[in-house]
């Protein structure tokens, strides 16, 4: 099977394409810099192939799938993995980074998948999205993420069932907390008091603190990541793979409490009383 991965170069998707490479697949491990092209194919696993991929890059969607299939002329599955974490509140949130999130999260998901749908319906393939638990409950101070996971998860079921009948089987991957880099890397890339102005801050600082401490506490308690690579793996190869994939701890319970719960009890569970 040829896969293709985008965000490969660390976390999920790295851990994703080398675990379904092991299996004995070809695995394409899209990566945005030279540094990380040459860290993956220093791994020296077999079967697994660094390719350049920016999501936010048209031509460089064009050029990764151009090359794979020059080189192979099919592709089996996509992963589509890229991805950041912007946080805050909604308030203090500079357009330019909800625009980045969406450009990262959504729209570049959207453009690598309008890419690769014409060889995935010759080969009958299958799309996994790396969507969220955030993407069926939005927390405070993560509503760009939530928001841009929200709209893949709206994305992936219109396209399963425009896929239909055509057989290529579209899943959505739902991790809750997982052992990887993003959120460490969000703290620095927005979700930190010293960012916003102090008339923010006289808003939301003590909320805020609070989250972070949260968010922080979350990750000393994730899940490991091989929860999702198995989630992916039998997403691409079971014959008859699920539609979502809600993994890590305690996260099918949320899912579930999601749903039955009032939204007034569900914000305040969430959010604590006004």
């Amino acid at each position: 099977m040829e896969i293709l991965v985008s965000g490969a170069s660390s976390g999920l998707g790295k851990a994703c394409a080398i675990h379904m490479a092991r299996l004995g697949h070809s695995v394409w491990a899209g990566v945005r810099s030279e540094k990380s092209f040459k860290e993956i194919a220093k791994l020296n696993v077999k079967g697994l192939q660094p390719v350049y991929l920016d999501v936010c890059d048209e031509k460089s969607i064009v050029d990764c799938v151009s090359h794979i299939i020059k080189e192979v002329g099919i592709i089996h599955g996509l992963v589509n993995n890229a991805g950041i974490a912007v946080g805050g509140p909604i308030e203090g949130i500079s357009m330019a980074d909800w625009r980045r999130q969406f450009e990262t999260n959504f729209f570049g998901q959207i453009r690598v998948m309008q890419e690769c749908l014409p060889i995935l319906r010759q080969s009958k393939g299958r799309i996994v999205n790396m969507s969220s638990i955030s993407g069926r409950i939005a927390s405070p101070f993560l509503g760009p993420y939530a928001a841009s996971k929200y709209a893949l998860e709206a994305a992936s079921d219109s396209l399963r069932r425009e896929m239909r009948k055509h057989g290529v089987k579209v899943s959505i991957v739902e991790p809750g907390a997982i052992a990887t880099p993003i959120w460490e890397k969000s703290r620095h890339d927005g979700l930190k008091p010293g960012k916003f102005p102090q008339a923010i801050m006289d808003v939301y600082g003590p909320a805020l603190t609070k989250f972070i401490k949260n968010v922080e506490k979350v990750e000393r308690e994730a899940s490991p990541i091989s929860v999702v690579t198995k989630a992916v793996e039998h997403a691409l190869t079971a014959r008859n793979p699920r539609t979502r994939y809600p993994v890590g701890k305690g996260i099918s319970f949320v899912s579930v409490l999601s749903r039955a719960l009032p939204d007034r009890i569900l914000d305040r569970v969430i959010a604590g009383p006004a």
